[in-house]
């Protein structure tokens, strides 16, 4: 009994000196009673969960996009675990399979690829921007007009270097861990410097480039506008080769009326100056007038000198434009919330100072039925005096308190009146200016100021 229990044992021995002992584990994977070949092939095909390595993939990654694929064949690629089996296995003592059949273990260890050095060599050998390369080819830099303005054409460029590919590609497979196998070479390259020759045509393109590349994002609240240097580097002035040309300090030079042009375009969009504004009425109509008052208006000359510069400079400059004058309001709110306003068909005249009314009358304006009739329109109080002498070609008269709004025409006390309001206006109307009682004219006088708009309708 104890013969043939020994001899047993000797056999199972032998069974496992050339086998993985029972219970032996890789990778969570029962391996036992398998042999290294036998277990390295079962291994790789189920190593890793959801990674099938019978399918490897191989992708070379260059710059600017470049990239090869390799069919795996073509460079001998295998994937097998034999050295890490083949020292486990040295590791495991045939008598210690008891140990393991009632205490697994379970080893961890990842697949290596292995790949023909020579197939790799020739595969690289074969790649069109190794093949592409041209030891004879004669350097060019240049400047090239397009749609869009100009781009810098330039062969002059590094060069993939064959044995830090391979190098790279070689690291890259060794230390691989997974079906798909990528290889970036991008940093793979030998500088090429560009000639000193081209010197002066790198430096006009860098210059053009800053115009291309800048923006000034004009902004004032609630108004704004964006100027593009990539359209602004279609108004430079170009030389009979079509390429931008420079001043006597080295400069690039702006064709002068699309400046002009664009400052124009700025004063349409920031001046509140002239030009017709759309006013809500106090019945809720609205009305057209002509805006006479002190408004936002460009310093056009000043903004062309600013243009350049920040063109020249390039980057971008966040800023509100040069004002040669400014007013009360912005955009469409170009009279403010502090306003005179005069509603000559009802014959009201309100008086706000921040949104808030503070004074309310009845008025008398100018005489229709006469063809006096004080006229529609934005203005402002450009003048004020406490007793003045009216004078016009037949009449002299005398008030207490003067507020001219526009022209001859102004806001003033009519003592000699007794009554305000109504329809007097169309036929015992005044000479043109707007008549309101002495209190009123008084309170209106010490509470408005030089510069107030006034809005008349009717």
């Amino acid at each position: 009994m104890i013969i043939m229990t020994v001899t047993g044992f000797c056999a199972v021995c032998g069974f496992y000196s050339s086998n993985f002992l029972c219970g032996t584990r890789m990778n969570g994977i029962d391996i036992g009673g398998m042999n290294v070949e036998k277990a390295s092939e079962y291994l790789t095909g189920r190593y890793g969960e959801g990674i099938d390595y019978s399918n490897v993939t191989v992708l070379f990654k260059g710059r600017d996009g470049y990239k090869e694929s390799v069919d795996p064949k073509d460079i001998g690629l295998k994937v097998d675990m034999t050295a890490q089996l083949t020292e486990l296995m040295s590791s495991q003592k045939p008598y210690d399979w008891p140990v393991y059949y009632l205490d697994p273990i379970d080893y961890e260890a990842a697949p290596e690829f292995t790949f023909d050095e020579d197939k790799l060599h020739a595969v690289i050998d074969d790649f069109e921007c190794i093949k592409e390369i041209d030891e004879d080819q004669v350097d060019l830099v240049e400047i090239q007009k397009t749609a869009d303005g100009y781009t810098l054409f330039n062969n002059v460029a590094d060069i993939p270097d064959e044995g830090a590919i391979y190098e790279c590609a070689a690291d890259s497979i060794k230390n691989a861990r997974s079906n798909d196998v990528v290889i970036d070479f991008s940093d793979c390259y030998i500088p090429h410097e560009i000639p000193s020759e081209f010197n002066d045509t790198v430096k006009l393109y860098e210059k053009i480039s800053k115009v291309a590349d800048a923006k000034i994002e004009y902004s004032d609240y609630p108004l704004s506008y964006e100027l593009d240097g990539s359209k602004c580097v279609k108004w430079l002035v170009t030389g009979k080769d079509g390429l931008p040309i420079l001043d006597e300090n080295g400069d690039l030079v702006f064709d002068e009326d699309r400046i002009e042009q664009c400052t124009e375009k700025l004063a349409e969009v920031f001046n509140t100056s002239g030009g017709v504004v759309e006013w809500k009425k106090q019945n809720g109509e609205t009305v057209s007038l002509k805006n006479q008052m002190q408004g936002y208006m460009i310093d056009q000359d000043a903004e062309a000198l600013r243009i350049k510069e920040s063109l020249l400079r390039g980057g971008v400059m966040k800023r509100a434009p040069l004002y040669v004058q400014t007013g009360p309001g912005r955009g469409r709110d170009v009279v403010g919330k502090t306003y005179i306003e005069v509603d000559m068909g009802a014959q009201k005249l309100y008086y706000y100072v921040n949104g808030i009314l503070k004074l309310k009358t009845d008025v008398v304006t100018g005489n229709l039925r006469r063809g006096n009739g004080t006229p529609e329109k934005l203005c402002y109080v450009y003048f004020k005096q406490k007793n003045r002498t009216l004078r016009g070609a037949n009449y002299a008269t005398f008030v207490y308190y003067w507020m001219a709004v526009t022209g001859h025409i102004g806001i003033h006390d009519a003592t000699w009146r007794g009554k305000f309001g109504g329809e007097i206006y169309k036929t015992d109307g005044s000479h043109g200016c707007i008549n309101i009682p002495k209190n009123m004219a008084a309170k209106l006088y010490d509470m408005v100021e030089v510069g107030t708009p006034c809005v008349m309708y009717y």
